[in-house]
């Protein structure tokens, strides 16, 4: 990330007023670029907010992505490396190709005298690697009123009106199931104790993130696309415990009741999940009562059973036998979920609630809201 930061000062240092010429963009992922040391996104919040509010304000019309749907999406493409190494402006462009956003911004802040912190701001075009934006100061009202107004001729000022947000389902389901017995009868053993310990946890999330509309696509305020990924995650273990009292007739020795234990934990772990550009549809009426409806990708479930035994009793103590046996890839089969709501009559412009199922295991939240041009005075 270090060198991710010095590259973009020497492109800050390029920054010419003629390069706001460039090709209107419509979308802008602001990622924050602060080191842990000097407070990580924490130190940047206020900041963004500044700059989520001016634009919102200023640019109604461009739609704003962050870490967080950055984070999913890596999250759910295995692209754990993208922001690490390689070449800083590679990574910006992948950046922007991945989000499917015009311009990409970096935040950072730096600690200062009093508590204070200086903030550095650099919005880019990831295609170009040209910086059409930079501010740096201490206040954060101020860059982002700087920043939106060097940004105004880069951003169009008209659109068509469309959602953007994201909608989230996650279901956790955590199970754990114990059962004591005396054990399988044999006739050298007594005084056994057995413990079985059954335990299940399945996760299963599915998540929409509504993408910027491309130039030229048919765009309606009734449907979206957006990219949906769904991630799941089953663990199923057993375990027994035994101990007791076994009967040992060892060589040279006589016999006598000794003292045992044996062990079996056997682990099924499957884990899989799938990507897709989605259509997501969404209806609201005159009252303001609304319906959500998302499509899941179908995707690959892979997974593998470990085994491990041990036992002592009569001989010497050998090393637990461990095993481990791939399992045939599963096939998860499309589906999808919806959701229905009521938006508040002076606010239709926002689509935001979350939902617990009967079951208490099942979660929906979403929170959407509605782009379109800035008003005309």
């Amino acid at each position: 990330m270090k060198v991710f930061f010095v590259t973009l000062i020497m492109m800050g240092l390029a920054f010419s007023p003629q390069l706001a010429k460039a090709q209107k963009g419509s979308s802008i992922v602001i990622h924050d670029n602060t080191s842990q040391t000097n407070g990580g996104e924490n130190a940047t919040s206020n900041l963004r907010k500044e700059i989520t509010s001016a634009l919102n304000r200023e640019k109604p019309c461009t739609d704003l992505m962050d870490d967080q749907d950055i984070r999913n999406v890596l999250e759910s493409e295995r692209e754990k490396n993208l922001l690490e190494g390689g070449d800083p402006q590679q990574v910006l462009t992948d950046i922007g190709n991945l989000m499917g956003a015009s311009y990409v911004m970096s935040v950072s802040a730096t600690p200062g005298a009093g508590g204070t912190n200086t903030y550095t701001v650099f919005v880019m075009d990831p295609q170009s690697g040209k910086t059409i934006a930079r501010q740096t100061g201490t206040d954060a009202k101020q860059i982002a009123d700087n920043i939106t107004r060097q940004l105004g001729s880069s951003l169009s000022d008209d659109c068509k009106p469309h959602w953007v947000g994201e909608v989230r389902y996650d279901y956790s389901s955590n199970e754990t199931k114990v059962t004591n017995d005396a054990g399988a009868m044999h006739a050298s053993t007594r005084n056994t104790k057995r413990t079985k310990t059954e335990t299940y946890i399945a996760q299963n999330s599915i998540v929409a993130m509504l993408l910027p509309p491309k130039p030229g696509s048919n765009i309606t305020t009734s449907k979206a696309i957006a990219r949906v990924w769904m991630r799941s995650k089953i663990i199923s273990e057993r375990k027994e415990e035994t101990v007791g009292e076994i009967y040992c007739r060892l060589k040279g020795e006589n016999p006598e009741w000794k003292g045992y234990n044996a062990s079996y934990a056997e682990t099924i772990t499957q884990l899989g999940g799938g990507a897709d550009n989605l259509p997501v549809s969404i209806s609201l009426d005159d009252e303001g009562n609304y319906s959500i409806v998302v499509s899941s990708p179908g995707g690959v479930l892979i997974g593998k059973v470990e085994t491990k035994r041990s036992e002592s009793g009569c001989g010497p103590v050998n090393p637990p036998s461990i095993d481990a046996v791939s399992m045939p890839e599963q096939k998860l089969d499309k589906s999808g979920f919806d959701v229905t709501g009521k938006t508040d009559a002076k606010n239709r412009d926002s689509l935001t609630g979350s939902k617990t199922m009967p079951d208490g295991k099942t979660k929906i939240t979403w929170h959407l809201k509605l782009v379109k041009p800035k008003k005309k005075n």
